[in-house]
């Protein structure tokens, strides 16, 4: 009787156990906290009052984390994103923060922050992430010959596909007339040129199905400098019961991988330009020799130039900028008419 009711009391104590509330998680202990899951990193952010500042810096640890699995590496760099909005969706990547530094200076508010941020990031958050940065408008264009006609557009749209994956905007080439004129395609307001050629041959049957091979190159150019961004291949072989199924087959397979590589390519690209300084083209029209003097007091007091000319009232200046052309005109030559803008490049006269 008397083991009974011990046993009676143990099982009690439990049940009422097992029934008591559990301690709350927060929300960005989502992964384990091992320190081998976490880089701890330490960036600066700015605003107009410490909330702001603290947002920012928050960002920029998110940034890091974008950096870190696309360069696949622990090395991290202070990227660029547009807005606050990725903040709720990526929360939770960020373990835990320390404040480590404020300051106030003319109006600016300065936070320096520690973060232990995770490195399992998800490929859906990946891309979420990187589908919020401000990028180049791009668009591709691979000419059309006798021998390739029936397979180009596979190859056009499935490298279009992969470069919209990566949230890039694309540019409709077809509203343009002279796509040689790379200049022009810069005031139409593309930013960037990706050019190629596509070689697909039927390669004879294998086990009763025809196969084929395909090779496609392509390069990608800044409109408003004509300067080489990223160069790319990639060829594959495909396999069909018909020989022209075959060719599709085996320029689809070579449009993926090229269009993968390529888009990889540009983004790390851009993120290196704004971690560390836009190469924007400034141009301006039908000045005189005496306001030149004073715009390139301006412009050589506030930015790095990498090159500058002017001839027949045309100055041009090559210049490394923190902030977009759209900032640039506002805060620096708003007494100019704006002529033509695009991300890199501004003609004001």
């Amino acid at each position: 009787m008397r083991k009974s009711v011990f046993f009676l009391l143990i099982m009690f104590l439990f049940i009422l156990n097992s029934c008591s509330s559990q301690p709350e998680t927060e929300p960005y202990e989502y992964f384990s906290s091992t320190d081998n899951d976490f880089d701890e990193i330490v960036v600066e952010g700015k605003g107009i009052n410490y909330e702001e500042a603290e947002t920012n810096a928050r960002i920029q640890a998110l940034q890091n984390i974008v950096g870190m699995k696309l360069y696949n590496q622990t090395t991290v760099k202070n990227f660029k994103l547009v807005d606050k909005t990725i903040l709720s969706k990526t929360y939770g990547f960020i373990k835990n923060s320390e404040i480590l530094q404020k300051t106030n200076e003319n109006g600016i508010y300065k936070i320096k922050a520690k973060y232990k941020v995770s490195k399992k990031l998800t490929d859906d958050d990946y891309f979420y992430i990187l589908q919020q940065m401000k990028k180049p408008k791009i668009g591709v264009f691979i000419p059309i010959t006798r021998s390739n006609d029936f397979y180009i557009k596979i190859a056009e749209t499935t490298i279009e596909g992969k470069l919209s994956k990566y949230g890039f905007n694309l540019f409709d080439l077809r509203k343009i007339q002279k796509l040689s004129d790379k200049i022009n395609l810069a005031n139409e307001g593309l930013d960037i040129l990706i050019e190629g050629n596509i070689y697909a041959e039927y390669s004879g049957e294998y086990y009763g199905l025809s196969t084929a091979r395909s090779k496609i190159e392509l390069k990608a150019y800044w409109t408003s400098t004509g300067k080489l961004v990223a160069s790319v291949s990639a060829e594959s072989g495909g396999s069909d019961v018909t020989e022209i199924g075959a060719i599709k087959t085996a320029v689809r397979k070579s449009s993926e991988i090229v269009g993968e590589k390529l888009s990889k390519e540009i983004i790390k690209t851009w993120m290196d330009y704004l971690a560390n300084g836009l190469p924007v083209q400034i141009v301006i029209l039908d000045i005189s020799n005496e306001k030149y003097q004073k715009i390139y007091n301006l412009i050589t007091n506030n930015f790095k130039v990498y090159s500058y000319n002017y001839s027949n009232n045309t100055a041009i200046f090559e210049i490394e900028s923190k902030i977009f052309t759209d900032k640039l005109y506002n805060l620096y030559f708003k007494d100019y008419d704006l002529i033509t803008q695009n991300m890199l490049y501004l003609v004001i006269r």
